[in-house]
């Protein structure tokens, strides 16, 4: 079975956009970190206790190297999956 030039360019694009779409999914769930972290802080007038302050740096830190790493992993499972399918689907 030969495939059209026409079929071939939609399914390799068709492909590309699924892993693109897993990769911007994967970030919003990586960065929902960040949606928890500020729903849990509040703005207070008083003086923060240097132990709540710690805390609330950690906590931040963690979120924010949870989505360096997805965004870095994510990128290297990726950049190969496309030019896979580039490679595939001639």
């Amino acid at each position: 079975m030969t495939l059209t030039s026409r079929t071939k360019t939609i399914l390799r694009w068709g492909g590309i956009c699924i892993v693109c779409l897993g990769y911007f999914l994967g970030l919003f769930v990586a960065s929902q970190a960040f949606a928890i972290f500020s729903e849990n802080q509040t703005l207070v007038s008083n003086p923060v206790p240097l132990k709540e302050h710690y805390q609330a740096i950690d906590s931040l830190m963690q979120a924010t190297n949870v989505v360096y790493n997805a965004a870095f992993f994510g990128f290297a499972i990726c950049v190969p999956l496309i030019l896979l399918i580039f490679k595939k689907v001639r």
